[in-house]
């Protein structure tokens, strides 16, 4: 393997690494916004009222949980109402979790030395329950138990009014999708005032930590005016479990763990686009983007159907092997060295063969070439976010498996669909948009693919540090 080491030296490289830092800024702030923006729009709606009694198994440990369970070991909200309440609903192997659990380890001590007439309660709801208490209780890898009351729930750990048990995190989540982190406010009287369903808010945590003050130290009129979070109605029609389905598909595709990934992945797409800009032949720029699109949701379809596949032959094993994270780990490494692998020249050397059998003047040839790449950097994309979204998306299988067959392939009908369109509108938007700039593309192919390697090396680096340190990430999105 021979590697081209002068092209760090080069000033074209550098350059190149500076553009690609600007877009990779850019593309990933999109990514978080659009995710802040879809959680709030699909937190909307559900029915103004305090939260029911949630009762779920505690870790019971002397001075933590001993101080709110009850005689049985148990966390009772209905013990908590009159204080304000911050309720965490997360899981070991969910990297995003860690990052609220960081900040509110950070931020209680302020809080706490705002109590006045009102108490407050910060409890971690365990919310993948294929995990056990044993497993919540154990520190490991980007994982610390956390220093606040912490329990592992179950689907029925919700007491309703009327006396029936339901799902805490088809309630509580927005849009009953079921997606976590969230982590919830409920002020003195049961009524959610503020939710979050990330670590990394764009905000820099300024709205929540907000609403945990006012809760607080504010009047009443100050509290009642946050009230605007409804709970999650449950519901089992077709139309409802397809829709749900397809809110959690954007949740999934926007979510903080994929940010890192979506630049390079939207610099992939235009340097393929400028590849094909580049041939004479007409026959190469028949690959449309919208087919190219669909290759890449399949993709992304294809690798969560296997995961869910290896997670119900191993059941509760997948949740406590720790492979969620393990596979995510693997794939940022392997984006940060083939980055830099590539950017040296690494492919073309090593796999010429790859290449001359990709630059065959067939139209044939080079459809499958393109159609296989898009396929297999949309399963890359899944992938990479696995630590995000396969804590939503395994358990969303297994509430629905709860309500029958129909209800499974509807909703996952909805997230598959949702995965696709999204997949489409984005190469699309960068293949239609690349082919009204053909004639200026040719000229900066080689540019396009030195950003190309720069974003993956920015990807796999980023992803890595979210992955060990997520709490860096949130320090940099509030500088």
């Amino acid at each position: 393997m021979r590697l081209d080491m002068s092209v760090l030296r080069q000033r074209q490289t550098w350059a190149a690494a500076v553009i690609a830092g600007l877009m990779f800024v850019g593309i990933s702030a999109l990514a978080l916004s659009a995710f802040d923006i879809a959680g709030d729009r699909i937190g909307e709606g559900g029915e103004i009222e305090p939260i029911p009694v949630i009762l779920f198994d505690s870790l019971q440990r002397d001075g933590i949980e001993s101080e709110i369970m009850d005689e049985e070991g148990r966390i009772n909200t209905s013990l908590l109402r009159g204080g304000v309440l911050i309720i965490d609903l997360m899981a070991h192997d969910c990297t995003n979790c860690h990052a609220v659990q960081h900040h509110l380890e950070d931020e209680i001590p302020r809080w706490e030395e705002m109590e006045s007439a009102r108490e407050l309660h910060v409890i971690a709801y365990g919310a993948w329950y294929d995990e056990s208490l044993e497993y919540l209780n154990t520190s490991e890898g980007g994982y610390k138990v956390p220093g606040f009351p912490t329990g592992l729930g179950s689907v029925h750990a919700a007491i309703l009014e009327n006396g029936t048990l339901s799902d805490p995190v088809r309630l509580l989540t927005a849009g009953g999708t079921g997606l976590i982190p969230a982590v919830l406010v409920i002020d003195h009287e049961g009524y959610i005032i503020a939710r979050e369903n990330t670590g990394t808010p764009t905000d820099g945590w300024s709205s929540f930590d907000s609403a945990v003050e006012t809760a607080l130290t504010g009047n009443q009129f100050e509290i009642e005016s946050l009230r605007t979070i409804g709970i999650a109605e449950e519901k089992s029609s077709g139309s409802a479990i397809f829709a749900l389905g397809v809110f959690l598909s954007i949740l999934v595709f926007f979510s903080p763990c994929a940010f890192p990934v979506l630049p390079s992945f939207v610099t992939f797409q235009m340097t393929l686009m400028a590849s094909e800009a580049s041939m004479d032949s007409r026959e190469s720029r028949r690959i449309k983007p919208p087919i190219l699109g669909l290759m890449s949701g399949f993709g992304m379809v294809s690798f969560f159907l296997v995961i869910g596949i290896v997670a119900a032959i191993m059941g509760r094993a997948f949740a406590l092997s720790g492979m969620i994270r393990i596979i995510a780990i693997f794939v940022a490494f392997s984006l940060a060295a083939l980055g830099l692998l590539n950017l040296m020249g690494w492919t073309s050397n090593l796999f010429s063969f790859v290449q001359r059998a990709i630059d065959r003047p067939t139209e044939g040839s080079k459809k499958r070439s393109a159609e296989a790449n898009t396929f297999l950097y949309g399963v890359g994309y899944a992938a990479a976010s696995i630590d995000c979204t396969a804590i939503a998306v395994l358990p969303f299988v297994v509430f629905l498996g709860t309500m029958g067959v129909e209800a499974v392939f509807t909703g996952l009908l909805g997230l598959a669909l949702g995965l696709i369109l999204l997949m489409v509108i984005i190469v699309s938007l960068v293949g239609y948009g690349n082919a009204a700039f053909a004639s200026r593309i040719n000229p900066l192919t080689q540019w396009i693919k030195v950003i190309g390697s720069w974003m993956m090396i920015f990807a796999g680096t980023v992803l890595l540090v979210f992955l060990f340190s997520p709490e860096t990430i949130s320090s940099v999105i509030q500088m």
